[in-house]
């Protein structure tokens, strides 16, 4: 069995007077809540976690995890590089919702809240109504993405294709010589290509595009199968209910890897 530590989120009000008689259940829910998410962000991870048990203490309100020591320092060196960045940009969508939820806590409830683990005697992070620990919003996504058009030259020094595409204009792939090289010569020819690389989410251009693959691709409107998809898919969006938040959670998980999307 791995050895146990403990991390703990402490939280104290203005005039010190907070004991854990103070905490409401809603706001114990919501550290545990926190806490699960900031260590294990996806539902993969949160299915396979360990066990995790919960103690809230004395001297202010101590909200106490003990679990094992691999993940207190997971927790201490996340905390610790917020602090030293005095940013959240290098986290995952998930992980800064959580510090922002703390962050705006703090400063609503006028509240000072410091993380410790089993790790370290000083706090690895403070949160209060004068820091600013708030999610930044990303300016852009990774993911694969299914690109079709016309090939309108291939090869270059530093090698690479370039694609029209009718959707979102012309791009520029790098690629390997192996794969331009392998098969047919494909220059004015439509081809569907597999590609990774990076979508801003402001206005929807592409970046630091990589080949993955050639498709074999013919341009042939098929009706019928059109509408089948978009009977499929309306029968399964009408089962969401909120939208946004389902797009935020695909995100949040890295899901965004696992959508194809199709120009």
């Amino acid at each position: 069995m791995e050895e146990q530590g403990y991390i703990e989120i402490r939280v104290d009000n203005l005039n010190h007077t907070l004991s854990p008689k103070d905490v409401d259940i809603n706001d114990l829910r919501n550290v545990i809540s926190d806490i699960e998410t900031f260590l294990y962000p996806t539902r993969e991870e949160k299915r396979l976690r360990p066990e995790i048990a919960y103690n809230i203490e004395a001297g202010s309100a101590k909200h106490k995890f003990y679990l094992p020591v691999s993940a207190v320092i997971l927790f201490s060196g996340l905390t610790s590089e917020i602090k030293k960045r005095n940013t959240l940009d290098f986290l995952d969508y998930k992980r800064q919702e959580v510090i922002d939820n703390f962050q705006k806590k703090a400063i609503r409830e006028g509240f000072t809240i410091e993380f410790n683990s089993s790790l370290t005697e000083q706090p690895t992070l403070v949160i209060n109504s004068e820091t600013s620990y708030n999610m930044v919003v990303p300016q852009f996504y990774e993911s694969e993405f299914y690109l079709y058009g016309e090939i309108y030259q291939e090869g270059g020094k530093s090698p690479n294709i370039h694609i029209a595409t009718s959707r979102v204009g012309n791009l520029t792939v790098s690629a390997t010589k192996e794969q331009i090289l392998d098969g047919e010569k494909k220059t004015y020819k439509p081809y569907g290509i597999k590609v990774k690389g990076k979508k801003s989410l402001s206005d929807g251009r592409f970046s630091d595009l990589q080949l993955i693959e050639f498709i074999a691709y013919k341009p042939v409107f098929d009706r019928s199968l059109l509408d089948k998809v978009i009977e499929k898919a309306a029968v399964n969006l009408s089962k969401i209910k909120n939208v946004d938040a389902w797009i935020d959670e695909l995100k949040a998980e890295g899901a965004w890897k696992k959508l194809r999307v199709f120009f």
